[in-house]
């Protein structure tokens, strides 16, 4: 198919979006995990979520500053979607058995396709907060407010060297348990923050919502054969 697995990984990487997914997380103190738990529970009911989120990566050799606005859509730990308005066009799906990746705005006529086990980099809060106990250093830091919403700011510090990034933070809702706003710092250096607004919840969603839809005239990359069916490395 002449596509190099060096290539696969640069799509990864062009991946702008992270999805709000939550496991049990205990923490320093009995408000964090309550927090967190709270939100816990509400990915793992299956309900359906909708939110708008705006992401500002920023890269720190280049100065670089790159701006995207879209809409998230999420039910479950596993089915989301990441449908930008801008870059226009622009999507990521995890459909509950694998994540679809289409870029028009950087990698016209193609479409990513990846293993749910693969996608890492994408479902980064996944990573986040599954036994963060043990993957992550866990501190609390002050309380702040985001668009008039107070919140307790969490940052989670890879014990592992081989984790996808350096350091996170995640501003999450003191009422209600919602994740408002997140920053990762990758391997590479590039920052990412995301901040989510106008979060509905208890929606329904549509099965087409969360599904992906190949456009015509667009090559399907396979990246569970190219990358030889490998197995994503350990979080710990």
């Amino acid at each position: 198919m002449g596509v190099s697995r060096r290539r696969i990984g640069a799509l990864v990487a062009a991946v702008g979006a992270l999805v709000i997914t939550a496991a049990p997380l205990a923490a320093q103190s009995a408000q964090t995990d309550s927090l967190l738990d709270r939100a816990s529970r509400y990915i793992a009911s299956g309900r359906g979520l909708r939110a708008a989120f705006d992401q500002v990566l920023t890269n720190p050799d280049t100065k670089q500053v790159r701006n995207s606005h879209g809409e998230f859509l999420q039910q479950g730990p596993s089915k989301f979607a990441f449908r930008f308005s801008d870059p226009a066009g622009d999507a990521i799906v995890s459909d509950g058995t694998a994540i679809w990746v289409y870029l028009p705005s950087s990698a016209r006529g193609q479409a990513l396709k990846l293993p749910i086990a693969q996608g890492a980099q994408i479902d980064l809060l996944t990573q986040l907060l599954t036994t963060p106990r043990v993957t992550y250093k866990i501190t609390e830091g002050p309380a702040e407010d985001i668009g008039g919403r107070p919140v307790t700011v969490v940052t989670l510090t890879p014990r592992a060297q081989n984790a996808p990034f350096v350091k996170a933070m995640l501003w999450i809702d003191r009422e209600d348990a919602l994740v408002r706003q997140l920053e990762a710092v990758e391997l590479s250096g590039l920052k990412r923050r995301v901040r989510f607004r106008d979060i509905r919840t208890d929606v329904e969603l549509s099965r087409d919502a969360l599904t992906f839809v190949v456009p015509p005239n667009v090559k399907v990359i396979d990246a569970t054969a190219l990358m030889g069916g490998l197995k994503p490395p350990p979080t710990r």
